[in-house]
């Protein structure tokens, strides 16, 4: 099943760049301690999120700005995840 595409407006941790991200979110699952025929159920599992894109409008030496995709050079997705689900999710 496709999972749809969320937007979330944050700001990057340690860093004070306001950046777009485009991701998808799991809300998790419960644990189950028995199956509905009393067999041993599964442990559950928390909300998560997969960071697709990080956008962020970055302006050059010439004063000119682009937006651009950061998500490989941010090194701060677990930090998001978290953010995200506290801000949109809880």
């Amino acid at each position: 099943m496709m999972k749809d595409i969320l937007r979330a407006e944050v700001t990057l941790p340690y860093q004070d760049i306001e950046v777009e991200v485009e991701y998808t979110y799991d809300p998790g699952e419960p644990d189950q301690m028995y199956d509905s025929n009393g067999d041993p159920g599964t442990p559950g599992y928390g909300p998560s999120i997969d960071i697709h894109h990080i956008w962020a409008e970055l302006t050059n030496d010439e004063g000119s700005s682009s937006i651009v995709d950061i998500y490989h050079l941010a090194m701060v997705g677990e930090e998001l995840e978290l953010r995200i689900i506290e801000k949109y999710h809880e």
